[in-house]
């Protein structure tokens, strides 16, 4: 007469072990993972030296409200430091913009110039002007430290990268955060496995489309 009470108590007993199973498992995945952080070349220094303002992308809707900010930081004499996470790793870089209420003009000279529209690198112009995808940035790059002519004047280390960059106002944030997200990691993983100011490289957050207007051929001859 007591075996049909132990079956059921055994049955009650496996329902609230499953149950167990299951909290256990939810509390596990509720735990957030660290989260990692990437920092550019320069970040880290200027940051230190209390050079830079931070900018968080999550804070505007746009490359214009982006830029705009930017752009107050410069007339104050103050680099930008911009921040943004995505998925598990927060990345820490820094870009220029020119103030809106400068006369001044800025020159890059002896420079690798790369072109960046929205999420895509530019790679031919005029008549024949190519867009690929952000993520063929490293292709580009390899082609660039495949040439003689892209180095520094006897030294190992290539001529810094001056990197347009350009996003219209119909994107979204994200789509900024993706290209500045593909930026930093292929310099990273350049000057990780190399030396850390192998491959140096600023980002001008340009007012207008600059690939529009083809750049000038490179030069064959050393500086």
């Amino acid at each position: 007469m007591q075996w049909p009470v132990g079956k059921h108590l055994m049955k009650n007993l496996n329902y609230i072990l499953i149950l167990f199973l299951i909290l256990s498992s939810c509390s596990k995945l509720d735990k957030k993972k660290p989260l990692y952080e990437l920092y550019s070349q320069d970040f880290k220094k200027l940051r230190v030296d209390n050079e830079i303002r931070i900018v968080d992308l999550d804070s505007v809707s746009n490359f214009s409200e982006l830029r705009k900010k930017m752009g107050q930081l410069t007339c104050e004499g103050r680099l930008p430091g911009l921040r943004f996470k995505s998925n598990d790793t927060i990345y820490h870089l820094t870009g220029y913009a020119d103030c809106p209420t400068s006369a001044e003009i800025s020159c890059y000279f002896r420079r690798n110039l790369l072109f960046v529209r929205n999420d895509s690198l530019v790679i031919k112009f005029g008549k024949n002007k190519k867009k690929e995808p952000i993520g063929y940035l490293k292709t580009e790059l390899n082609e660039i430290m495949s040439k003689t002519y892209t180095f520094q004047r006897n030294e190992n280390k290539l001529k810094p990268a001056l990197i347009h960059f350009y996003v219209d106002d119909k994107y979204p944030i994200s789509t900024t955060k993706r290209a500045l997200k593909e930026i930093v990691k292929q310099f990273t993983k350049i000057n990780t496995e190399n030396s850390s100011d192998y491959f140096k490289y600023n980002i001008l957050f340009e007012g207008y489309d600059i690939s529009n207007i083809p750049p000038p051929p490179p030069s064959s001859t050393p500086n």
